[in-house]
Protein backbone atom coordinates (compact mmCIF):
# COMPACT_ATOMS: atom_id res chain seq x y z
CA UNK A 1 0.00 0.00 0.00
CA UNK A 2 1.14 3.53 -0.92
CA UNK A 3 1.95 6.49 1.16
CA UNK A 4 -1.15 8.04 -0.11
CA UNK A 5 -3.29 5.14 0.73
CA UNK A 6 -2.04 5.13 4.17
CA UNK A 7 -3.10 8.62 4.15
CA UNK A 8 -6.63 7.78 2.99
CA UNK A 9 -7.18 4.75 5.31
CA UNK A 10 -6.21 6.83 8.54
CA UNK A 11 -8.19 10.25 7.54
CA UNK A 12 -11.18 7.33 7.27
CA UNK A 13 -10.75 6.47 10.39
CA UNK A 14 -10.79 9.32 11.74
CA UNK A 15 -13.66 10.54 10.24
CA UNK A 16 -16.55 10.30 12.58
CA UNK A 17 -18.95 8.95 10.20
CA UNK A 18 -16.88 6.06 9.73
CA UNK A 19 -18.43 4.34 12.35
CA UNK A 20 -21.25 4.01 10.55
CA UNK A 21 -19.90 0.97 8.68
CA UNK A 22 -18.63 -2.23 9.56
CA UNK A 23 -14.93 -1.56 8.65
CA UNK A 24 -13.09 1.04 7.40
CA UNK A 25 -12.53 -0.99 4.19
CA UNK A 26 -16.87 -0.79 3.93
CA UNK A 27 -16.57 3.00 4.46
CA UNK A 28 -13.44 3.01 1.44
CA UNK A 29 -15.53 1.24 -1.28
CA UNK A 30 -18.34 3.66 -0.24
CA UNK A 31 -15.96 6.62 -1.06
CA UNK A 32 -14.94 5.11 -4.23
CA UNK A 33 -18.46 4.30 -5.91
CA UNK A 34 -18.81 7.85 -4.87
CA UNK A 35 -16.45 10.14 -6.78
CA UNK A 36 -17.46 8.04 -10.14
CA UNK A 37 -19.80 9.77 -12.56
CA UNK A 38 -23.70 9.29 -12.08
CA UNK A 39 -25.80 8.86 -15.35
CA UNK A 40 -28.84 11.67 -15.62
CA UNK A 41 -32.16 10.92 -15.02
CA UNK A 42 -34.76 11.09 -17.46
CA UNK A 43 -36.33 13.64 -14.97
CA UNK A 44 -32.66 15.37 -14.78
CA UNK A 45 -32.25 15.01 -18.86
CA UNK A 46 -36.05 16.78 -19.43
CA UNK A 47 -34.87 19.80 -17.37
CA UNK A 48 -31.89 20.46 -18.70
CA UNK A 49 -33.57 19.88 -22.20
CA UNK A 50 -35.63 22.77 -21.20
CA UNK A 51 -33.05 25.16 -19.93
CA UNK A 52 -31.67 24.86 -23.30
CA UNK A 53 -35.05 26.07 -25.10
CA UNK A 54 -35.40 28.84 -22.84
CA UNK A 55 -31.93 30.05 -23.35
CA UNK A 56 -32.89 29.83 -27.41
CA UNK A 57 -36.17 31.31 -27.29
CA UNK A 58 -35.06 34.20 -25.07
CA UNK A 59 -32.32 34.93 -27.75
CA UNK A 60 -34.91 35.38 -30.29
CA UNK A 61 -37.01 37.40 -28.55
CA UNK A 62 -33.92 40.00 -28.06
CA UNK A 63 -33.48 39.46 -31.70
CA UNK A 64 -36.80 40.22 -32.11
CA UNK A 65 -36.50 43.51 -30.00
CA UNK A 66 -33.34 44.79 -31.61
CA UNK A 67 -35.15 44.08 -35.39
CA UNK A 68 -38.39 46.46 -34.42
CA UNK A 69 -35.51 48.83 -32.63
CA UNK A 70 -33.78 49.07 -35.92
CA UNK A 71 -37.18 49.93 -38.00
CA UNK A 72 -38.79 52.14 -35.48
CA UNK A 73 -35.32 54.21 -35.66
CA UNK A 74 -35.14 53.59 -39.44
CA UNK A 75 -38.90 55.05 -39.81
CA UNK A 76 -37.79 57.98 -37.42
CA UNK A 77 -34.68 58.91 -39.59
CA UNK A 78 -37.05 58.92 -42.28
CA UNK A 79 -39.56 61.52 -41.00
CA UNK A 80 -36.50 63.43 -39.95
CA UNK A 81 -35.47 63.58 -43.83
CA UNK A 82 -38.88 64.28 -44.81
CA UNK A 83 -39.38 67.08 -42.49
CA UNK A 84 -35.83 68.66 -43.38
CA UNK A 85 -37.44 68.29 -47.03
CA UNK A 86 -39.87 70.20 -46.51
CA UNK A 87 -38.27 72.58 -44.08
CA UNK A 88 -35.70 73.37 -46.41
CA UNK A 89 -38.50 73.96 -49.68
CA UNK A 90 -40.56 76.29 -47.27
CA UNK A 91 -37.21 78.46 -47.04
CA UNK A 92 -36.36 78.32 -50.60
CA UNK A 93 -40.00 79.23 -51.50
CA UNK A 94 -41.07 82.55 -48.59
CA UNK A 95 -37.13 82.69 -47.70
CA UNK A 96 -38.03 82.79 -43.85
CA UNK A 97 -36.79 80.48 -41.24
CA UNK A 98 -37.25 79.34 -37.90
CA UNK A 99 -33.26 78.49 -37.25
CA UNK A 100 -30.47 80.80 -36.43
CA UNK A 101 -27.95 78.21 -35.60
CA UNK A 102 -24.76 78.58 -37.55
CA UNK A 103 -25.49 74.57 -39.23
CA UNK A 104 -27.90 71.91 -39.15
CA UNK A 105 -26.71 68.64 -37.23
CA UNK A 106 -25.89 66.02 -40.01
CA UNK A 107 -29.15 64.61 -41.46
CA UNK A 108 -29.60 61.97 -44.01
CA UNK A 109 -27.68 60.81 -47.08
CA UNK A 110 -28.92 62.78 -50.29
CA UNK A 111 -30.74 65.54 -48.31
CA UNK A 112 -29.97 68.75 -46.96
CA UNK A 113 -28.67 68.80 -44.05
CA UNK A 114 -25.91 72.09 -43.79
CA UNK A 115 -27.07 75.46 -44.29
CA UNK A 116 -26.36 76.64 -47.87
CA UNK A 117 -26.52 73.30 -49.51
CA UNK A 118 -28.86 71.56 -52.34
CA UNK A 119 -30.75 74.67 -52.57
CA UNK A 120 -31.07 76.22 -49.37
CA UNK A 121 -31.41 80.17 -49.95
CA UNK A 122 -28.31 82.58 -48.86
CA UNK A 123 -30.23 84.96 -46.63
CA UNK A 124 -33.92 84.34 -45.20
CA UNK A 125 -36.08 86.39 -42.51
CA UNK A 126 -35.25 84.95 -39.02
CA UNK A 127 -38.58 84.97 -37.65
CA UNK A 128 -37.68 85.19 -33.69
CA UNK A 129 -40.93 85.85 -31.96
CA UNK A 130 -42.54 82.90 -33.61
CA UNK A 131 -39.34 80.43 -33.19
CA UNK A 132 -39.83 81.65 -29.23
CA UNK A 133 -43.41 80.61 -28.77
CA UNK A 134 -43.06 77.43 -30.62
CA UNK A 135 -40.54 76.77 -27.72
CA UNK A 136 -37.95 74.99 -29.31
CA UNK A 137 -38.91 73.99 -32.52
CA UNK A 138 -36.47 75.50 -35.07
CA UNK A 139 -38.22 73.89 -38.32
CA UNK A 140 -41.06 75.53 -40.93
CA UNK A 141 -43.90 72.47 -41.82
CA UNK A 142 -47.09 72.82 -43.30
CA UNK A 143 -48.49 73.63 -39.99
CA UNK A 144 -47.01 76.45 -38.88
CA UNK A 145 -46.43 78.10 -42.63
CA UNK A 146 -49.58 79.47 -42.89
CA UNK A 147 -48.69 81.48 -39.64
CA UNK A 148 -45.19 82.39 -40.13
CA UNK A 149 -45.98 83.86 -43.53
CA UNK A 150 -48.55 86.07 -41.88
CA UNK A 151 -45.69 87.26 -39.60
CA UNK A 152 -43.29 87.74 -41.82
CA UNK A 153 -46.04 89.97 -44.38
CA UNK A 154 -46.23 92.39 -40.52
CA UNK A 155 -42.81 93.05 -40.44
CA UNK A 156 -42.40 96.75 -41.41
CA UNK A 157 -38.49 96.14 -42.05
CA UNK A 158 -38.32 92.42 -43.25
CA UNK A 159 -34.27 93.34 -44.07
CA UNK A 160 -33.65 93.91 -40.60
CA UNK A 161 -34.18 90.11 -39.53
CA UNK A 162 -32.10 89.00 -42.09
CA UNK A 163 -29.51 86.01 -41.00
CA UNK A 164 -26.83 84.10 -43.37
CA UNK A 165 -28.27 80.31 -44.18
CA UNK A 166 -24.81 79.75 -45.13
CA UNK A 167 -20.98 79.82 -43.87
CA UNK A 168 -19.73 82.37 -46.59
CA UNK A 169 -19.64 86.06 -45.54
CA UNK A 170 -19.49 87.30 -49.21
CA UNK A 171 -21.49 90.57 -49.98
CA UNK A 172 -24.76 88.93 -51.80
CA UNK A 173 -26.98 92.43 -52.83
CA UNK A 174 -29.53 89.86 -54.88
CA UNK A 175 -30.34 88.22 -52.11
CA UNK A 176 -30.56 90.39 -49.63
CA UNK A 177 -32.57 91.95 -51.83
CA UNK A 178 -35.08 89.31 -52.19
CA UNK A 179 -35.17 88.03 -48.59
CA UNK A 180 -35.88 91.26 -47.30
CA UNK A 181 -38.39 92.34 -49.93
CA UNK A 182 -40.41 94.98 -48.26
CA UNK A 183 -43.37 95.39 -50.63
CA UNK A 184 -46.16 92.70 -49.92
CA UNK A 185 -47.11 92.38 -53.61
CA UNK A 186 -43.94 91.79 -55.37
CA UNK A 187 -42.31 89.64 -52.54
CA UNK A 188 -45.71 87.36 -52.86
CA UNK A 189 -45.30 86.89 -56.75
CA UNK A 190 -41.90 86.09 -56.09
CA UNK A 191 -42.71 83.55 -53.79
CA UNK A 192 -45.49 82.34 -56.41
CA UNK A 193 -42.71 82.00 -58.90
CA UNK A 194 -40.49 80.18 -56.75
CA UNK A 195 -43.09 77.77 -55.96
CA UNK A 196 -44.22 76.98 -59.49
CA UNK A 197 -40.12 76.12 -60.00
CA UNK A 198 -40.46 73.66 -56.65
CA UNK A 199 -43.70 71.92 -58.13
CA UNK A 200 -41.56 71.15 -61.43
CA UNK A 201 -38.77 69.66 -59.72
CA UNK A 202 -39.95 68.07 -56.26
CA UNK A 203 -40.25 64.38 -55.75
CA UNK A 204 -43.84 63.32 -56.00
CA UNK A 205 -44.31 62.84 -51.93
CA UNK A 206 -43.31 66.53 -51.73
CA UNK A 207 -45.80 67.86 -54.46
CA UNK A 208 -49.16 68.73 -52.47
CA UNK A 209 -46.84 70.21 -50.21
CA UNK A 210 -45.26 72.56 -53.29
CA UNK A 211 -48.92 73.22 -54.43
CA UNK A 212 -50.53 74.22 -50.70
CA UNK A 213 -47.13 76.55 -50.93
CA UNK A 214 -48.13 78.27 -54.19
CA UNK A 215 -51.68 78.39 -52.90
CA UNK A 216 -50.64 80.44 -49.76
CA UNK A 217 -48.95 83.19 -52.16
CA UNK A 218 -52.14 83.48 -53.83
CA UNK A 219 -54.41 83.46 -50.59
CA UNK A 220 -52.19 86.20 -48.84
CA UNK A 221 -52.08 88.22 -52.03
CA UNK A 222 -55.86 88.17 -52.00
CA UNK A 223 -55.28 89.40 -48.00
CA UNK A 224 -53.43 92.41 -49.07
CA UNK A 225 -55.67 93.67 -51.28
CA UNK A 226 -58.76 93.30 -49.32
CA UNK A 227 -57.52 94.26 -46.04
CA UNK A 228 -54.26 96.74 -47.01
CA UNK A 229 -55.20 98.59 -43.87
CA UNK A 230 -53.75 95.87 -41.86
CA UNK A 231 -49.89 95.81 -43.73
CA UNK A 232 -48.82 99.14 -42.23
CA UNK A 233 -47.02 101.91 -44.84
CA UNK A 234 -47.87 100.03 -48.18
CA UNK A 235 -49.76 101.16 -51.14
CA UNK A 236 -51.07 97.96 -52.56
CA UNK A 237 -52.59 99.71 -55.35
CA UNK A 238 -49.18 101.46 -56.48
CA UNK A 239 -47.34 97.94 -55.79
CA UNK A 240 -49.71 96.26 -58.12
CA UNK A 241 -49.12 98.51 -60.94
CA UNK A 242 -45.60 99.01 -60.32
CA UNK A 243 -45.79 94.93 -60.57
CA UNK A 244 -47.22 95.19 -63.72
CA UNK A 245 -44.59 97.95 -65.36
CA UNK A 246 -41.29 95.66 -64.32
CA UNK A 247 -43.70 92.90 -65.64
CA UNK A 248 -44.04 94.71 -69.09
CA UNK A 249 -40.20 96.02 -69.31
CA UNK A 250 -39.06 92.40 -68.17
CA UNK A 251 -41.30 90.31 -70.32
CA UNK A 252 -42.61 88.78 -67.82
CA UNK A 253 -46.46 89.77 -67.89
CA UNK A 254 -47.55 85.98 -68.97
CA UNK A 255 -45.95 85.51 -65.57
CA UNK A 256 -47.86 87.62 -63.57
CA UNK A 257 -50.96 87.68 -65.46
CA UNK A 258 -51.07 83.73 -64.76
CA UNK A 259 -50.19 85.05 -61.33
CA UNK A 260 -52.99 87.99 -60.91
CA UNK A 261 -55.25 85.09 -62.81
CA UNK A 262 -55.21 83.24 -59.57
CA UNK A 263 -55.64 86.17 -57.39
CA UNK A 264 -58.76 87.56 -59.29
CA UNK A 265 -60.51 84.37 -58.69
CA UNK A 266 -59.64 84.37 -55.08
CA UNK A 267 -60.97 88.05 -55.20
CA UNK A 268 -64.15 87.10 -56.55
CA UNK A 269 -64.81 84.09 -54.14
CA UNK A 270 -64.51 86.24 -51.21
CA UNK A 271 -66.28 89.59 -51.33
CA UNK A 272 -67.71 90.12 -48.35
CA UNK A 273 -64.66 92.91 -46.90
CA UNK A 274 -64.39 94.65 -50.57
CA UNK A 275 -65.55 93.63 -53.89
CA UNK A 276 -63.63 92.91 -56.99
CA UNK A 277 -64.00 96.27 -58.33
CA UNK A 278 -63.64 97.92 -54.88
CA UNK A 279 -60.31 96.64 -55.38
CA UNK A 280 -59.34 97.42 -58.73
CA UNK A 281 -60.56 101.01 -59.19
CA UNK A 282 -57.76 102.06 -57.18
CA UNK A 283 -55.15 100.80 -59.26
CA UNK A 284 -56.88 102.59 -62.18
CA UNK A 285 -57.06 106.27 -60.24
CA UNK A 286 -53.00 105.50 -59.59
CA UNK A 287 -52.93 105.10 -63.32
CA UNK A 288 -54.46 108.07 -64.46
CA UNK A 289 -52.67 110.25 -62.13
CA UNK A 290 -49.46 109.06 -64.01
CA UNK A 291 -50.74 108.73 -67.27
CA UNK A 292 -52.36 112.27 -67.76
CA UNK A 293 -49.07 113.68 -67.33
CA UNK A 294 -47.14 111.71 -69.82
CA UNK A 295 -46.08 112.90 -73.00
CA UNK A 296 -46.12 111.24 -76.52
CA UNK A 297 -42.97 110.64 -76.96
CA UNK A 298 -42.09 108.87 -73.62
CA UNK A 299 -41.04 105.64 -73.47
CA UNK A 300 -42.97 104.88 -70.28
CA UNK A 301 -45.86 105.47 -71.94
CA UNK A 302 -45.65 102.48 -74.22
CA UNK A 303 -45.72 100.46 -70.92
CA UNK A 304 -48.72 102.15 -69.56
CA UNK A 305 -50.38 101.27 -72.55
CA UNK A 306 -49.26 97.70 -72.76
CA UNK A 307 -51.09 97.40 -69.44
CA UNK A 308 -54.33 98.70 -70.63
CA UNK A 309 -53.81 96.30 -73.76
CA UNK A 310 -53.54 93.78 -70.41
CA UNK A 311 -56.66 95.19 -68.81
CA UNK A 312 -58.80 94.96 -72.07
CA UNK A 313 -58.26 91.21 -72.20
CA UNK A 314 -58.77 90.09 -68.90
CA UNK A 315 -62.34 89.65 -68.69
CA UNK A 316 -63.01 90.48 -64.99
CA UNK A 317 -61.15 93.54 -65.29
CA UNK A 318 -62.27 94.97 -68.24
CA UNK A 319 -65.76 94.93 -66.57
CA UNK A 320 -64.43 97.29 -63.62
CA UNK A 321 -62.43 99.27 -66.33
CA UNK A 322 -65.61 99.94 -68.88
CA UNK A 323 -67.45 101.11 -65.59
CA UNK A 324 -64.89 103.16 -64.20
CA UNK A 325 -64.74 105.22 -67.32
CA UNK A 326 -68.15 106.10 -67.51
CA UNK A 327 -68.12 110.17 -66.46
CA UNK A 328 -69.95 111.43 -63.24
CA UNK A 329 -71.63 114.03 -65.73
CA UNK A 330 -72.44 112.26 -69.03
CA UNK A 331 -73.88 115.35 -70.87
CA UNK A 332 -70.52 117.34 -70.26
CA UNK A 333 -68.14 116.61 -72.83
CA UNK A 334 -64.77 117.38 -70.90
CA UNK A 335 -65.77 114.81 -68.28
CA UNK A 336 -64.50 112.46 -70.31
CA UNK A 337 -61.38 113.75 -71.42
CA UNK A 338 -61.19 113.11 -67.31
CA UNK A 339 -61.64 109.49 -67.23
CA UNK A 340 -58.74 107.15 -67.91
CA UNK A 341 -59.50 106.15 -71.53
CA UNK A 342 -59.79 109.53 -72.07
CA UNK A 343 -56.44 110.53 -70.15
CA UNK A 344 -54.68 108.32 -72.57
CA UNK A 345 -56.79 109.68 -75.52
CA UNK A 346 -55.48 113.18 -74.76
CA UNK A 347 -51.64 112.65 -75.20
CA UNK A 348 -50.82 114.09 -78.52
CA UNK A 349 -48.10 116.08 -80.23
CA UNK A 350 -50.47 119.21 -80.35
CA UNK A 351 -50.07 122.20 -77.89
CA UNK A 352 -52.32 121.19 -75.16
CA UNK A 353 -53.80 124.84 -74.71
CA UNK A 354 -53.66 126.63 -78.25
CA UNK A 355 -51.49 129.07 -78.49
CA UNK A 356 -49.15 128.55 -75.07
CA UNK A 357 -45.79 126.97 -76.68
CA UNK A 358 -44.06 127.13 -73.60
CA UNK A 359 -44.70 123.67 -71.93
CA UNK A 360 -44.75 122.29 -75.89
CA UNK A 361 -41.52 119.56 -76.12
CA UNK A 362 -41.72 119.90 -80.09
CA UNK A 363 -40.65 122.35 -82.82
CA UNK A 364 -39.36 125.02 -79.89
CA UNK A 365 -37.31 126.56 -82.40
CA UNK A 366 -37.97 125.98 -85.80
CA UNK A 367 -36.73 129.46 -87.22
CA UNK A 368 -33.22 127.90 -86.10
CA UNK A 369 -33.63 124.69 -86.84
CA UNK A 370 -32.48 123.21 -90.04
CA UNK A 371 -34.94 121.42 -92.35
CA UNK A 372 -33.05 118.15 -91.71
CA UNK A 373 -33.53 118.42 -87.88
CA UNK A 374 -37.07 119.35 -88.66
CA UNK A 375 -37.42 116.07 -90.31
CA UNK A 376 -35.80 113.86 -88.57
CA UNK A 377 -38.57 115.52 -85.23
CA UNK A 378 -41.57 114.80 -87.32
CA UNK A 379 -40.11 111.41 -88.68
CA UNK A 380 -39.74 110.74 -84.93
CA UNK A 381 -43.51 112.00 -84.06
CA UNK A 382 -45.23 110.31 -87.23
CA UNK A 383 -43.20 106.77 -85.41
CA UNK A 384 -44.36 107.68 -81.89
CA UNK A 385 -48.03 108.43 -83.08
CA UNK A 386 -48.36 105.18 -85.38
CA UNK A 387 -47.32 103.37 -82.35
CA UNK A 388 -49.64 105.17 -80.08
CA UNK A 389 -53.27 104.90 -82.05
CA UNK A 390 -52.11 100.99 -83.08
CA UNK A 391 -52.20 100.85 -79.02
CA UNK A 392 -55.46 102.63 -78.46
CA UNK A 393 -56.72 100.39 -81.58
CA UNK A 394 -55.77 97.11 -79.83
CA UNK A 395 -57.76 98.24 -76.31
CA UNK A 396 -61.37 99.55 -78.08
CA UNK A 397 -61.45 96.20 -79.54
CA UNK A 398 -60.22 94.09 -77.29
CA UNK A 399 -63.16 95.69 -75.26
CA UNK A 400 -65.63 95.31 -78.14
CA UNK A 401 -64.87 91.85 -78.88
CA UNK A 402 -64.56 90.31 -75.36
CA UNK A 403 -68.12 89.97 -73.68
CA UNK A 404 -71.34 91.74 -74.78
CA UNK A 405 -71.56 93.30 -71.41
CA UNK A 406 -67.89 95.04 -72.19
CA UNK A 407 -68.90 95.77 -75.78
CA UNK A 408 -72.03 97.29 -74.41
CA UNK A 409 -70.63 100.02 -72.03
CA UNK A 410 -67.94 101.15 -74.23
CA UNK A 411 -70.05 101.81 -76.84
CA UNK A 412 -72.30 103.22 -74.14
CA UNK A 413 -69.19 105.71 -73.70
CA UNK A 414 -68.52 106.61 -77.01
CA UNK A 415 -71.77 107.22 -78.10
CA UNK A 416 -72.05 109.62 -74.87
CA UNK A 417 -68.87 110.91 -75.45
CA UNK A 418 -70.17 112.45 -79.09
CA UNK A 419 -73.41 113.12 -77.97
CA UNK A 420 -71.98 115.38 -74.97
CA UNK A 421 -69.67 117.03 -77.49
CA UNK A 422 -71.92 117.65 -80.07
CA UNK A 423 -71.48 121.11 -79.45
CA UNK A 424 -67.87 121.80 -81.19
CA UNK A 425 -69.55 121.70 -84.66
CA UNK A 426 -71.44 124.75 -83.66
CA UNK A 427 -70.36 127.75 -84.93
CA UNK A 428 -69.72 129.52 -81.61
CA UNK A 429 -67.33 127.46 -80.67
CA UNK A 430 -64.32 129.17 -82.81
CA UNK A 431 -65.69 132.72 -81.47
CA UNK A 432 -65.78 131.67 -77.88
CA UNK A 433 -62.11 129.66 -76.59
CA UNK A 434 -62.39 130.37 -73.22
CA UNK A 435 -66.24 128.50 -72.81
CA UNK A 436 -64.99 126.36 -75.41
CA UNK A 437 -62.40 124.55 -73.66
CA UNK A 438 -64.63 123.88 -70.19
CA UNK A 439 -67.40 121.94 -72.19
CA UNK A 440 -65.80 120.03 -74.76
CA UNK A 441 -62.98 117.56 -75.09
CA UNK A 442 -59.44 118.65 -76.91
CA UNK A 443 -58.42 118.60 -80.47
CA UNK A 444 -55.69 115.96 -79.30
CA UNK A 445 -58.54 113.81 -77.63
CA UNK A 446 -60.57 113.74 -80.83
CA UNK A 447 -57.79 113.34 -83.46
CA UNK A 448 -56.85 110.29 -81.56
CA UNK A 449 -60.20 108.65 -80.99
CA UNK A 450 -61.35 109.30 -84.55
CA UNK A 451 -57.57 107.19 -85.64
CA UNK A 452 -58.65 104.35 -83.51
CA UNK A 453 -62.31 104.08 -84.69
CA UNK A 454 -60.85 104.29 -88.56
CA UNK A 455 -58.90 101.21 -87.84
CA UNK A 456 -62.13 99.51 -86.72
CA UNK A 457 -63.64 100.13 -89.54
CA UNK A 458 -60.60 99.40 -91.47
CA UNK A 459 -61.71 95.47 -92.34
CA UNK A 460 -65.06 96.31 -94.01
CA UNK A 461 -64.22 99.29 -95.86
CA UNK A 462 -61.93 97.94 -98.39
CA UNK A 463 -63.06 98.17 -101.93
CA UNK A 464 -65.73 96.39 -103.26
CA UNK A 465 -66.10 95.02 -99.67
CA UNK A 466 -69.34 92.67 -99.46
CA UNK A 467 -69.45 93.67 -95.53
CA UNK A 468 -70.33 97.09 -96.29
CA UNK A 469 -73.30 96.22 -97.96
CA UNK A 470 -74.97 95.71 -94.40
CA UNK A 471 -75.09 99.05 -93.50
CA UNK A 472 -77.95 99.70 -92.14
CA UNK A 473 -78.70 104.02 -92.56
CA UNK A 474 -81.90 103.91 -90.75
CA UNK A 475 -79.80 103.83 -87.93
CA UNK A 476 -79.44 107.72 -87.89
CA UNK A 477 -83.43 108.11 -87.60
CA UNK A 478 -83.52 106.47 -84.80
CA UNK A 479 -85.69 108.45 -81.83
CA UNK A 480 -85.03 108.44 -78.01
CA UNK A 481 -84.49 105.19 -76.94
CA UNK A 482 -84.49 103.86 -73.15
CA UNK A 483 -81.21 102.60 -71.63
CA UNK A 484 -83.00 98.94 -72.23
CA UNK A 485 -83.91 99.20 -75.89
CA UNK A 486 -80.43 100.87 -76.46
CA UNK A 487 -78.73 97.24 -75.46
CA UNK A 488 -80.68 95.34 -77.29
CA UNK A 489 -81.10 96.90 -80.76
CA UNK A 490 -77.39 98.17 -80.46
CA UNK A 491 -77.95 101.56 -80.88
CA UNK A 492 -75.67 103.42 -78.47
CA UNK A 493 -75.73 107.08 -80.30
CA UNK A 494 -77.64 110.01 -79.41
CA UNK A 495 -79.39 112.54 -81.35
CA UNK A 496 -78.56 111.92 -84.51
CA UNK A 497 -82.21 112.50 -85.77
CA UNK A 498 -81.97 115.97 -84.82
CA UNK A 499 -78.90 116.31 -87.47
CA UNK A 500 -79.46 118.16 -90.90
CA UNK A 501 -79.69 115.72 -93.38
CA UNK A 502 -78.67 116.15 -96.94
CA UNK A 503 -81.66 114.93 -98.57
CA UNK A 504 -85.03 115.79 -96.47
CA UNK A 505 -87.12 112.95 -95.14
CA UNK A 506 -90.70 112.89 -96.27
CA UNK A 507 -93.29 114.19 -93.83
CA UNK A 508 -94.96 111.47 -91.82
CA UNK A 509 -93.76 108.76 -93.07
CA UNK A 510 -90.70 107.13 -90.98
CA UNK A 511 -88.25 104.19 -92.36
CA UNK A 512 -88.25 100.92 -91.80
CA UNK A 513 -86.25 100.93 -88.82
CA UNK A 514 -84.14 97.34 -88.03
CA UNK A 515 -84.93 95.22 -85.03
CA UNK A 516 -81.44 95.24 -84.14
CA UNK A 517 -78.49 96.84 -85.57
CA UNK A 518 -75.06 95.13 -86.26
CA UNK A 519 -71.83 96.70 -84.82
CA UNK A 520 -70.44 97.15 -88.51
CA UNK A 521 -73.28 99.91 -88.42
CA UNK A 522 -72.33 101.41 -85.01
CA UNK A 523 -68.67 101.64 -85.95
CA UNK A 524 -68.89 103.52 -89.30
CA UNK A 525 -71.49 106.09 -87.82
CA UNK A 526 -69.46 106.36 -84.50
CA UNK A 527 -66.12 106.73 -86.54
CA UNK A 528 -67.96 109.27 -88.78
CA UNK A 529 -69.33 111.36 -86.79
CA UNK A 530 -66.31 111.35 -84.11
CA UNK A 531 -64.40 113.18 -87.67
CA UNK A 532 -66.76 115.82 -88.06
CA UNK A 533 -67.14 116.67 -84.55
CA UNK A 534 -63.35 116.65 -84.72
CA UNK A 535 -62.04 118.33 -87.87
CA UNK A 536 -65.08 120.49 -88.38
CA UNK A 537 -63.72 123.15 -86.34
Amino acid sequence: MTDQGNNNNQNLSRNPFAALFSSVSDAKDFASVQKQPQPLSLDDSRGSQDDSDNSVSESVDENDDSLAEISRSFRSRQELCEQLNINHMIQRIFLLTLDNTEAYSPGCAGDPSLKGGNGIPPRCVYLEEMASDLDGQDWLDMDNIEQALFNRMLLPEPGNHLINMTSSSALNLSADRDAGEKRAVPYLFSCFQRAKEEIKKVPEKLLACAVRCKNLSVLNARTVLLTPEIYVGQNVSEQLLNLLLEAVSGGLLEEVGEFLDEVIAALLADQEVRTFGEVMVPVFEVMLGRVKDLDLCQLLLNSYLDILVYFSKQLDIARVFVDYIQPKDPNNGLQYQKTLLGAVLNISCLLKTPGVVESHGYFLNPSRSSPQETKVQESNIHQFMAQFHDKLFQILKNLLQLSPDTRHRLLTWLGGCLHANAGRAKIWANQMPEIFFQMYASDAFFLNLGAALLRLCQPFCRLRSPKLLTFNPTYCALKELNEEERRSRNVHVKGLDKETTLIPAPQNQEPEFAQSYNLLTENLILTQYALHLGFHR
